[in-house]
């Protein structure tokens, strides 16, 4: 029996028993620390085991998150409202409206052809296709309030973009500007208002139990000195010097065939889409339901054939991967009780250095544990019990975009998962890129923000 012909677990059984036993003590540790019943370690093993088995990937993702489904209903017996709570939640049908998109795209060739555009007007340069691709991540944050949406649209625009100049599938050049697009998409809309999702739910909260508002040009102009410009020059700068690529001289596009009835069809679509992504603040639709709606008419309008390929390629794995960890979300969102009692000692120290970095570091590790998407829902009400003090609060609350704009480990943000799986970049590779960025983050971007805060007074 050859090594692909094997179970799964051939070979591989030792690293599991490892991986569960490392998972057992850490939640049991977890649990004594938050002076927690030791049922509620079972909880805790079953979310750090999972987490383990996605970062080291000796079995594939899918398996992962099927472990998880079923050792959540058998093992924790969570509600099962709670437990499949991923599959009803507007980030999954984001993600499956992402997947038609990028399909749609593809299908139509309608990437190849603005990616050829893109191509024609770059020339023959890497290091400024870079300095665009980061520049279009950002500008389209502006108008696009999915991530999903963002990197649905901009990574088959880049992989056109890199077929038409020559980087085949294992050039180093197109990870590097594919990674630069999922990344950036994320952690350069940290620093627009409504761009993604931990930001909504920031804002949610800080409403509700702080009663705080913050206004658009106001949001951004906190961040864009060091969370846009500092940060997209991280990006930059890694994917050329991680990725060092080159490639011929790009003549510009010759005369291409009209637009056909496909791509006319799909521009109008998207056009529509975006328009009601833009209005949302008028009509109240969420933006799932828009790419739901976007999905549904595609696929309708489509052949028969189009609509199997489509089934064929949707990548099954992905969408059980974000089901899983928004799962995880619910199920330790409760936990957060714990949390507010031990960081009580908290109260006593307002100085603003101080509270820069301990929300910084909050969010960094909540992150790791409940994605960036839940914890803000963590953090934000916690400012509310720890300090009375209203710039203070606000300091703390903003200082958390910090930490979850941040990325160490891709799992903390499902979209750049969900852009790492779109262009088949490997899961290490994408690792490596975001433990490099997030440490350039934190050594550049972290101190930088500070220095900007403290000339405009907020720190």
């Amino acid at each position: 029996m050859s090594i692909t012909e094997a179970p799964l677990l051939v070979g591989r059984w030792w690293k599991l028993i490892c991986a569960g036993l490392f998972s057992v003590g850490l939640a049991l540790l977890a649990t004594a620390a938050l002076s927690e019943p030791l049922s509620q370690a079972v909880l805790y093993s079953v979310i750090i085991l999972c987490f383990v088995l996605w970062a080291i990937d000796i079995v594939p993702s899918l398996v992962v998150s099927l472990l998880f489904f079923a050792l959540a209903s058998v093992l924790v017996r969570a509600p099962p409202q709670e437990t499949f709570s991923g599959f009803t939640s507007n980030a999954f049908w984001l993600v499956f409206s992402g997947t038609v998109i990028s399909f749609a795209l593809k299908e139509t060739k309608l990437s190849n052809r603005v990616g050829a555009l893109i191509a024609g007007g770059v020339g023959s340069s890497y290091l400024k296709a870079l300095m665009l691709f980061a520049s279009l991540s950002f500008l389209l944050s502006l108008v696009m309030p999915s991530t999903f949406g963002r990197v649905a649209v901009l990574v088959p625009i880049a992989l056109g973009y890199c077929d038409f100049v020559g980087m085949g599938e294992h050039r180093k050049g197109r990870r590097g500007i594919i990674l630069l697009v999922t990344v950036g998409s994320y952690e350069l809309a940290a620093a627009v208002l409504p761009a993604n999702l931990p930001n909504l739910v920031m804002i949610g909260a800080a409403e509700q139990s702080l009663h705080m508002h913050f206004g658009f040009a106001e949001y951004l102009f906190y961040f864009l000195p060091a969370g846009v410009i500092v940060r997209g020059a991280i990006l930059v700068l890694a994917s050329y010097r991680m990725f060092p690529d080159t490639f011929e001289p790009v003549a510009a596009p010759a005369d291409q065939n009209p637009l056909s009835a496909e791509e006319k069809r799909l521009i109008l679509l998207l056009a529509a889409m975006l328009g009601l992504w833009l209005t949302d603040s008028i009509h109240h639709v969420p933006p799932a339901c828009v790419g739901l709606a976007f999905s549904a008419l595609y696929l309708l309008l489509s052949t028969r054939d189009i609509v199997v390929r489509f089934t064929r390629s949707a990548n099954l794995e992905l969408l059980l991967f974000v089901a899983a960890i928004l799962g995880m979300t619910s199920l330790i969102d409760h936990g957060s009780q714990a949390l507010v009692e031990k960081l009580a000692f908290l109260q006593a120290r307002t100085d603003p250095i101080y509270v820069y970095a301990v929300f910084v570091t909050l969010s960094f590790g909540l992150c790791a544990l409940v994605t960036s998407n839940a914890a803000p829902s963590v953090l934000t009400p916690l400012v509310a019990k720890l300090t009375a003090d209203d710039h203070v609060a606000r300091l703390a609350v903003l200082s958390q975009v910090m930490g979850y704009s941040t990325t160490f480990i891709p799992y903390q943000s499902p979209p750049i998962v969900f852009g790492g799986a779109l262009a088949k970049v490997p899961s290490d590779t994408t690792t490596r890129y975001c433990l490099w960025t997030g440490i350039g983050g934190l050594l550049l971007v972290l101190p930088l923000n500070a220095l900007w805060w403290k000339i405009l007074g907020l720190l």
